[in-house]
């Protein structure tokens, strides 16, 4: 599926407030679908993807748009009965598995764990999501601009939600939530490694709020942070850290990625600092730190 329609449903999620559980089970049910057959037409896509994002809306959305919307988004390229037809399709295809975890639905393990110190017990025995809002946001920015990319096929949702926070706190972090072994996630943290750049080059991403949501879930609502330009930035620096390999022995990559992304500021005295543990610049790292406890 193009990177236009990804970008076109982050869009339609944003205009109705739908939650970025929603789109990424939107994605996982188009990448499965095509995976199963191999007569989908170009111009049938645009059906395909606005079709799934309808079946995932029913699913995660407690009061999801009605299907005349979701056909109204396509300025007419789509009907509420091709809609409903290819519905169908999609879930045979699938055989009505409808329940991944999703990328979003590891980065709230990962995070929850990595706070599990501060949580607190509800009386009725229950535990809610308890971890900084700003935190959770600037990470699924990163995998908001990594799934535009079709390298991320090549990873599974767990370790791309590692990676991804992986590049934004600290390996000791990483590797005592997820439960990774360091060679299982480090080809994942390395192709991640220039989309964390172009990702922290563009600054710090605030918590969107809108009128109808609740203040504690608004995190949860997939905002349009992201567009093809942060993605041309990124694929044009992985093709720097390609070209620079190519013209060295396999070993350096470390090196090379060091180069294009520098350390924090206090590790600066080493040269051989790791690359791909992404920082945030040293006036974004102070303000992140000093909201988000957890990660230090």
């Amino acid at each position: 599926m193009s990177r236009r329609s990804k970008q076109f449903r982050i869009e339609v999620c944003e205009v109705y407030r739908l939650h970025r559980e929603t789109f990424y089970l939107s994605v996982d049910f188009i990448d499965r679908f095509l995976c199963t057959t191999d007569n989908v037409m170009k111009h049938q896509l645009q059906l395909v993807g606005i079709t799934a994002l309808f079946i995932a809306a029913k699913l995660e959305e407690i009061y999801p748009p009605k299907l005349a919307e979701f056909a109204y988004v396509t300025d007419g390229a789509c009907s509420e009965t091709e809609i409903l037809e290819q519905e169908l399709v999609i879930l045979k295809a699938l055989k009505w598995d409808l329940a991944p975890l999703t990328i979003t639905a590891w980065l709230n393990v990962y995070l929850q764990v990595a706070n599990i110190d501060n949580i607190v017990e509800a009386e009725h025995g229950f535990v809610f999501p308890q971890y900084s809002s700003h935190a959770f946001v600037q990470i699924a920015r990163l995998t908001d601009l990594c799934i535009l990319d079709i390298g991320c096929m090549e990873h599974t949702y767990s370790q791309l939600a590692a990676a991804a926070l992986y590049h934004l706190t600290s390996k000791e972090m990483v590797l005592s939530v997820t439960g990774f072994e360091w060679e299982d996630l480090e080809p994942c943290v390395e192709w991640m490694a220039p989309f964390a750049r172009t990702h922290i080059d563009e600054g710090s991403v605030e918590v969107k709020f809108f009128q109808s949501i609740p203040a504690e879930d608004s995190h949860n609502v997939q905002i349009h942070a992201v567009d093809l330009n942060m993605l041309e930035r990124a694929q044009e620096l992985q093709e720097e850290i390609h070209t620079l390999l190519r013209a060295r022995s396999p070993d350096p990559q470390a090196q090379i990625i060091t180069q294009l992304t520098p350390p924090h500021s206090g590790n600066k005295k080493s040269n051989t600092s790791k690359v791909s543990n992404t920082s945030f610049s040293s006036s974004e790292l102070d303000s992140f730190e000093k909201e988000n406890e957890e990660f230090k």
